[in-house]
């Protein structure tokens, strides 16, 4: 048996390695190293389990360094990093991450970083591969933990088990080491690991699942991988940030580590739709928390819910971010007819918006008035952003009917219909036999797939189908995905966006093209990140671009897969001969 392999539990290793596994290796090193990952459900735990192999033809001699360098409260000043026994702590006010080990570690150094021209104590480790033993430092600190491996024969390979404590006290975070330590590491990883499959597996009871099977692997890989990172990705308080992607740096100096109303409702819809309709209420909390007295919605959010950065000018209105969280508190209706859930948003969100969107209809066009589009580029009146609106509005009239508020079922049915009807008359062109991307505007652009998806119109009507079949025409990429529209240089030219590849997916789904359908899914899994996540972006080499995961994705993702599977159960059922 290999040194280690009995400390990662059995029952683990199959869900290990459709999870939390990364591998990396160098044949010219003859190393090869596996990380599994695991957060805790309930306790603030990060676990890592490194494995490293030797590949090699040759004994090997190895030590393993971590480097910790915080920023904590989003600064390097004022922190503190100090040895404890067997743990390092790193804390400043009431923020401390502790770091453990089994087997402990033998080296350790804790210095200055980034300050008067030090560079940190990971200069020590690249010099000669030995720490200094400093056992504390204050002001802009970081830390190197160091372990001598056992020797290492070829074929042969040992593990290293490391996590990271976090909690608001020195001795809180002590005594959840304490637990983990008493606990052992199989205790955590069946924890974790049989947590996240109870939790997927409540797809189980959905319809679609039954054909589940008959999806390619990585489709139903990335299906499930798509699950689990859209709740990575929601805070306690129901908040959804758009990427936990901690190395995009949008435009200068900024992250998308918001939430954008737009992108939580799309959230929503998908886990409504998976039947998580405990998650989305927590969302819906969020929404009736963070709307403005005039009942819209502003650009981004902190997770916290106060109000996030913007590059837009007063009033700093996307309309869609408004029409969208209400459509989704109707979708949540349509799925799961609580009317609990319905009866305790119905004041603190469907009257609010609903209103608010009425007001914001031009006199003159039936449209919504000019606001900044869902790709926040441009200011006008766009298809995508009325489809919404009408939808948003159209779902507040079957809220209201629902709970008898006919007064205002009539106000708001009438508004929807006045857009709908503007939509088919000034956003149709008849010229171009597709939908324009706005009022003045012709420029092609997948969104416009709002079209039938948010009910305007039926997937299979003439009007859409010329304008989806332009999409895929004139927009698919050398790569095979579709690109946002005509002449996008958002990080290089018409890039390829898994939304909108997944966007022609669920309209060929709709209309009975499945295979095509799930062509398009499976492109989409196969260029997704080797950890199972999706990128915003595909260069026209396969390679992931921008932000890396994007919630938005594996949403979208989620609602396609379900889609194509509802679609394929009604060709089947369809195309069954039964006895007379």
């Amino acid at each position: 048996m290999e040194k280690g392999s009995e400390e990662v539990p059995e029952v683990c290793r199959g869900i290990i390695s459709n999870i939390g596994e990364t591998v990396f290796e160098n044949p010219e090193l003859g190393l090869k190293i596996t990380v599994w990952e695991a957060v805790h459900p309930s306790v603030n735990i990060f676990y890592r389990t490194f494995e490293v192999r030797n590949t090699s033809n040759l004994v090997k001699h190895l030590r393993f360094f971590s480097n910790q360098n915080y920023r904590i409260l989003e600064t390097k000043i004022g922190e503190t990093a100090v040895i404890d026994k067997n743990t390092l702590i790193h804390y400043k006010r009431d923020r401390y991450f502790l770091h453990a080990s089994d087997p402990p570690f033998d080296q350790y150094a804790v210095g200055t970083a980034e300050w008067k021209g030090l560079e940190g104590t990971w200069r020590d480790m690249e010099s000669d591969a030995s720490l200094s033993g400093n056992p504390v430092a204050h002001g802009s600190v970081d830390s190197t933990l160091g372990w001598t491996l056992p020797e290492l024969k070829p074929g042969e390979s040992t593990r290293l088990h490391y996590w990271i404590v976090l909690g608001k006290k020195y001795c809180s975070v002590l005594q959840i080491h304490k637990r983990v330590k008493e606990a052992g590491r199989k205790a955590l990883f069946h924890h974790n690991f049989n947590f996240w499959n109870s939790f997927t597996e409540q797809v189980s009871v959905l319809p679609e699942s039954a054909r589940m099977s008959q999806l390619p692997q990585r489709v139903s890989k990335c299906f499930y991988r798509s699950l689990l990172a859209v709740v990575a990705h929601m805070d306690i308080n129901g908040s959804i940030i758009a990427s936990c992607d901690s190395d995009i740096k949008q435009f200068g100096a900024d992250l998308y580590s918001y939430c954008w109303p737009r992108d939580a409702a799309w959230v929503c819809l998908a886990l409504d739709r998976a039947r998580y309709h405990h998650l989305t209420a927590e969302t819906f909390e969020f929404f009736a928390k963070t709307i403005t007295p005039r009942g819209n919605f502003l650009h981004k959010y902190t997770p916290a819910g106060d109000f996030g950065s913007t590059w837009h000018p007063v009033p700093m209105i996307q309309i869609d971010e408004t029409g969208l969280p209400l459509y989704a508190l109707y979708n949540n209706w349509e799925i799961e007819k609580s009317v609990w859930t319905t009866g305790r948003y119905y004041r603190r969100l469907v009257l609010p918006t609903a209103n608010y969107l009425v007001k914001a209809i031009d006199r003159e066009t039936d449209l919504p008035i000019s606001s900044f589009d869902l790709w926040e580029e441009r200011k006008g009146v766009h298809t995508y952003s009325a489809c919404t609106v009408y939808a948003g509005l159209n779902g507040a009239y079957e809220l209201s009917r629902s709970l008898g508020d006919y007064d205002n079922a009539n106000i708001w049915k009438e508004a929807a219909e006045r857009i709908r009807k503007s939509i088919l008359e000034k956003l149709y062109d008849e010229r171009l036999r597709r939908f324009r991307r706005g009022l003045n505007d012709a420029t092609l652009d997948s969104s416009v797939f709002a079209v039938w998806y948010l009910g305007i119109l039926p997937p299979d009507d003439i009007r859409v189908a010329q304008t989806m079949e332009a999409i895929e025409r004139e927009l698919k990429r050398p790569s095979g995905g579709i690109a946002r529209y005509l002449h996008d240089t958002y990080f290089g030219y018409m890039n390829s966006w898994i939304i909108c590849t997944l966007w022609l997916s669920q309209w060929h789904s709709a209309v009975g093209n499945l295979d095509r359908a799930l062509e398009l899914l499976d492109w989409c899994a196969a260029h997704a990140h080797p950890a199972g996540l999706f990128s915003e972006q595909i260069d026209d080499r396969g390679n992931p671009l921008s932000v890396l995961p994007l919630a938005w994705s594996h949403s979208t993702y989620v609602l396609a897969v379900l889609e194509y599977l509802q679609a394929l159960e009604k060709k089947e059922s369809s195309s069954c001969d039964y006895p007379e």
